[in-house]
């Protein structure tokens, strides 16, 4: 069969997964030329790679079709789990998935699985029974795959996107928005455009503070209100949250920019006080586009002649933060190795070793501020993987044993713990002599969505308070965006305070 009815079939073929992506777009017939140009452009380049690569035809469709298929396959488990589609910044984060198989893996159905392996197994025979090409046109294959590419890259320039992958999706197809979204993302302009946003920040320049207390800002892991899931959650799991609200400066929901996973979005907003909008196509992964020193809210405290530490119970190159954390100004981190013998709750090191590292941290540190940022860990999913005993539902919730409750009874264990973390830090530095500030957040709701859809709909915003050891004039309840917590937190260091400490 001619090499080209060969890529005609298989561009054809790529349509059956494209459509079954999640979420499902419009039929091809209803979207844009430059949409389908750009599917048809993807799968050319494919073609004429493997091609000139393998030298068999049918072999070089059948990878054309086959990564389509498993693109739909990868989007639609993470679609399911995170309510996000598959973006191209996920690619940089492959290697995570053989280094942290647990955090990924327990994602894919059996289903799924099943049909990664069949796949991989006719690719395997398709390669070896397809016939080979006598000679390769390998000058044809490189004019035409390279003049795709240039027009692949071309019209995705100009094609109306709006950055929120889904309604991008609904609108020009799976294959086509990854394809955009990859060929935009990785222009020089997007690295660009984030360094420059970050020197125009809120943290790019330092106001001396007349007072520098020690800060403490925790990022706890999946921490939200559960309580907002209704009265069959026991209210009391979260006494010290409340405690720390009532006398807290500011306290409210949080919009955050991560559903279920995706921590470091959240992290970064904070750390860099930049709104989505801003980042541009860096907001899927933006620590992939930092390769040079750049403002941050650790920053500030740096140059405010703050000791600057971060840490999180976890290997340092998850998200590649040892490489991002010297260049936003971190001083130290302390990574997984620091836990080495520290207490697990769960298959992760527990809240309260975190806790510990702090409190050690603050003690060593005596009269010289510190800025410490800790992002927890204990709470991380997979739930479903996590043991829970007969009966153990009970000190957390109504709804008995058994699934889906079992997910949520191992959640609420941890929020028990997250909360306990609370008072113990509260506890120290109200009877510690240094001013301190403690903020806490959570950096998004966990990946329950079978049980938010049957406790009365879809959770999307965490909590946060910032707290002083010295007191408050007053406690303001306001909802805000995490990417205006730094500010808010800087502006708490310079307000009036009340003397005596908060009850």
């Amino acid at each position: 069969m001619p090499p080209l009815l060969l890529f005609l079939i298989a561009l054809a073929a790529s349509f059956l997964p494209d459509a079954i992506a999640l979420p499902r777009p419009r039929a091809p017939w209803r979207r844009s030329a430059g949409a389908l140009a750009i599917h048809a452009l993807a799968s050319a380049v494919t073609f004429t790679l493997m091609l000139a690569v393998s030298a068999r035809p049918a072999f070089a469709a059948l990878v054309a079709f086959a990564l389509a298929a498993l693109m739909a396959i990868v989007n639609n488990a993470k679609y399911a789990s995170l309510r996000e589609p598959f973006v191209f910044t996920d690619l940089s984060l492959f290697g995570q998935l053989f280094r942290h198989p647990r955090l990924y893996l327990p994602f894919l159905s059996v289903v799924q699985v099943l049909a990664i392996a069949v796949g991989a197994a006719l690719f395997a025979g398709a390669f070896l029974a397809c016939e080979r090409l006598s000679a390769v046109p390998y000058e044809t294959l490189a004019a035409c795959g390279g003049g795709a590419l240039v027009v692949a890259v071309l019209l995705a320039a100009r094609l109306p996107l709006t950055l929120a992958p889904g309604e991008d999706q609904l609108c020009h197809g799976f294959i086509t928005v990854f394809v955009a979204y990859l060929l935009n993302g990785l222009r020089p302009r997007t690295a660009h455009g984030l360094r420059a946003a970050l020197m125009a920040g809120p943290f790019s320049r330092t106001a001396a503070p007349a007072v520098r207390p020690d800060v403490i800002v925790i990022q706890s892991e999946s921490f939200f209100d559960a309580r907002r899931l209704g009265s069959a959650v026991n209210p009391a799991i979260l006494a010290n949250f409340d405690a720390a609200r009532r006398a807290a400066c500011q306290h409210g929901e949080l919009r955050v920019p991560a559903w279920g996973a995706n921590t470091m979005r959240t992290e970064f907003a904070l750390l860099s006080g930049l709104p989505e909008a801003a980042l541009g196509y860096a907001r899927f992964y933006p620590y992939a586009f930092i390769r040079r020193p750049c403002a941050s809210l650790a920053g500030w405290f740096r140059r405010a002649a703050y000791r600057t530490l971060a840490i999180h119970p976890y290997f340092a190159d998850f998200f590649g933060r040892e490489r991002v954390f010297p260049l936003m100004h971190f001083e130290r981190f302390l990574d997984i190795r620091h836990f080495a013998a520290a207490p697990r709750a769960g298959p992760y090191v527990a809240d309260a070793a975190v806790a510990d590292a702090i409190i050690d941290e603050l003690e060593s540190a005596g009269d010289e501020p510190a800025f410490v940022m800790a992002m927890t860990m204990e709470n991380h999913g997979p739930l479903h993987l996590e043991r829970v005993e007969a009966g153990e539902s009970a000190r957390y919730h109504t709804l008995g044993d058994g699934a889906p409750w079992d997910d949520l009874t191992a959640y609420l264990r941890h929020l028990a713990n997250a909360d306990a973390m609370i008072g113990r830090l509260t506890d120290y530095l109200a009877k510690r002599q240094r001013k301190a500030i403690l903020c806490f957040y959570g950096d998004h709701v966990p990946a329950l969505p079978h049980v938010f859809g049957k406790l009365g709909g879809m959770q999307t915003r965490s909590d946060y308070f910032i707290w002083r050891n010295d007191g408050c004039p007053a406690s303001l309840h306001k909802d805000m965006d995490v990417a205006d917590l730094g500010r808010d937190l800087l502006d708490t260091i310079g307000q009036p305070v009340h003397a005596g400490m908060p009850g």
